[in-house]
């Protein structure tokens, strides 16, 4: 079964502001204190049967990065809560570039996740123009089953999300929410 059809790899999506605050709840298990954090970076080292390890966001990488791991895809954009923070360490990684302006998610950004994705033996970060955040929503829907990706929830912690079919169909009934531009119409 196709989840993702090509008319959504080819649109630009756009964020009304009357639907933020249905993307403000937590995609998955939401790790608020750095007990609960080191207990998940435990986890991370130890599974095996995890595909893909997935960060999205600066401090988010940073954190996962300090304790020895170093995520399959990684995407930044260089801020935290829109302040300009010092970039994380590139060495780990081979580093490619899109834009993506706040409140979208564009099909430049999509297509640089989905083919970073199918990479297997290089470990890669995605430095975005603009703003990241929204970002998570292809990181899932492109992932392999079994993948883990992570961001960070403003002001409460760090979200864990397993990849499922499950999870995937919960962040399509949401991307259905967002105005949908199809590239070149």
């Amino acid at each position: 079964m196709k989840l993702v059809d090509n008319q959504v790899k080819t649109s630009t999506y756009i964020l009304p502001k009357e639907e933020r605050s249905h993307f403000k709840t937590p995609l998955g298990r939401l790790y608020k204190t750095d007990s609960e954090i080191e207990e998940l970076i435990n986890t991370l080292k130890l599974d095996k049967n995890i595909s893909k390890i997935i960060t999205v966001g600066d401090e988010t990488t940073r954190v996962i990065l300090n304790y020895s791991i170093v995520p399959d895809l990684a995407i930044i954009d260089g801020h935290i809560k829109r302040k300009k923070v010092e970039l994380v360490n590139f060495s780990h990684f081979e580093c490619k570039e899109a834009i993506n302006f706040a409140g979208t998610i564009s099909q430049s950004a999509w297509n640089t996740i989905r083919s970073s994705l199918k990479i297997s033996d290089t470990k890669i970060i995605i430095k975005i123009t603009g703003e990241e955040d929204l970002l998570v929503f292809p990181a899932i829907l492109e992932s392999p089953l079994g993948s883990k990706v992570l961001y960070g929830q403003p002001n409460e912690g760090l979200v864990e999300v397993t990849i499922t079919l499950e999870k995937k169909h919960n962040v399509l009934k949401l991307l259905q929410k967002m105005v949908k531009k199809i590239n070149g119409l």
